[in-house]
């Protein structure tokens, strides 16, 4: 069992030191979702929407959306109007 309390420690200092080079260590746990989820997104799709975030994530709409909202005015991500569906919008990063 001490074998596993290590590793779990040394990938967790990994990881804190992964957040802090990509600059997203001071967003909160919601913000972090939401973030790892666009990014999945985009991986597979190249595209992302809000509707998509809160399928794939499984947060509220509410929720996603008040994030989405924050993060925008964090500069870490930029809406735009999806040129297919004019009611929705797709998120890009800076």
């Amino acid at each position: 069992m001490t074998s596993l309390i290590s590793e779990f420690s040394y990938f967790l200092r990994k990881l804190e030191e992964i957040e802090k080079h990509l600059k997203i260590h001071t967003l909160s746990p919601n913000e972090k979702k939401v973030v790892h989820t666009i990014v999945e997104l985009k991986t597979k799709n190249n595209i992302c929407n809000i509707t998509d975030v809160v399928e794939v994530s499984g947060m509220s709409r509410s929720t996603v959306y008040k994030t989405i909202k924050k993060l925008t005015a964090k500069n870490v991500i930029s809406l735009e109007q999806s040129p297919t569906d004019k009611r929705e919008s797709l998120i890009k990063f800076f």
